[in-house]
């Protein structure tokens, strides 16, 4: 059995298939387990006040990387569902029967995917700035046209796309600076704040190249490969109405296929809710 060691950032679990599973923890560990998946792009690096909020909760953090992610191996031909697969072996290694999990943004339809496949371990989810499936009608109302173009290009052609965001994103500072000239006022504030931190966990975003963050897109811009109504686990999510990343849309229509939904929608603010509700939703889920 692994031994948690939540003052590390830098670990990983060696699957079944022989790939590596980047993670890190943070919090308590003995605290109510929660499951942090991040966005696209993103990292295990959780933001220090995000830590010791995590801390302050009773909560043991642990933040899994997505293949093709920091120290998380690629993994061709993958899907959505074979990511329920991987956070098992995970837990299961570590010894937790049941845990809560926060799916922020690109990382929101894989916390539905462990909830549907997972239904007697996930206890909760959160949904923070959550995607929808990108064929349902009116979904990309308010959606910028950077991230629509993204999307379209993921669905045409993805080598085009892999080369685009290669191009965009060169260094992590670079793609600090193309995520905050993309973001709305609000967004930009809250880059802009947290510079440091946003270029720390986007050197983990890059740290092998833009191929978790390509295949993220690919991924999400198709079928996801299960039924949202087939799942029953409680689910709060989360939203900005000035959100153009994941337009308010999006959770609506999430919220209206689950079973057991709760919605929040934050006036006026945008892409980036999760930086300044943490620790709220944490308590919910905890």
């Amino acid at each position: 059995m692994i031994r948690p060691n939540p003052t590390q950032e830098n670990q990983f679990f060696r699957l079944p298939d022989g790939r590596r599973l980047g993670y890190a923890e943070y919090g308590v560990p003995e605290g109510s387990t929660v499951l942090f998946f991040h966005g696209a792009p993103g990292s295990r690096h959780i933001h220090a006040d995000m830590a010791r909020a995590s801390a302050q909760c009773g909560v043991r953090l642990i933040a899994v990387e997505r293949p093709g992610y920091g120290l998380s191996d690629p993994q061709p031909g993958r899907t959505m569902l074979d990511w329920p697969e991987d956070v098992a072996a995970l837990l299961g290694a570590l010894g937790i029967a049941q845990f809560a999990i926060i799916g922020f943004s690109g990382g929101s339809p894989y916390a539905l995917a462990c909830a549907y496949r997972l239904p007697g371990q996930v206890t909760k989810i959160a949904l923070v700035g959550t995607l929808a499936p990108l064929d349902v009608p009116g979904v990309t109302a308010g959606i910028s046209p950077a991230v629509s173009g993204l999307y379209s290009l993921a669905q045409a052609n993805p080598d085009a796309l892999r080369n685009t965001l290669a191009a965009i994103a060169p260094t992590p500072l670079a793609l600090a600076e193309a995520m905050s000239a993309s973001a709305t006022g609000w967004d930009r504030n809250v880059m802009n704040a947290r510079h440091a931190e946003f270029e720390t966990e986007y050197t983990q975003t890059l740290h092998t190249g833009v191929e978790g963050v390509a295949s993220d897109f690919v991924l999400a811009s198709q079928s996801w490969g299960f039924p949202l109504d087939g799942i029953n686990t409680e689910a709060h999510l989360w939203c900005g109405t000035a959100d153009c990343n994941t337009p308010p849309a999006m959770a609506d229509y999430i919220a209206s296929r689950l079973q057991n939904s709760h919605l929040f929608r934050l006036a006026d603010e945008g892409h980036f809710v999760l930086y300044g509700h943490w620790e709220e939703i944490l308590r919910r889920l905890v």
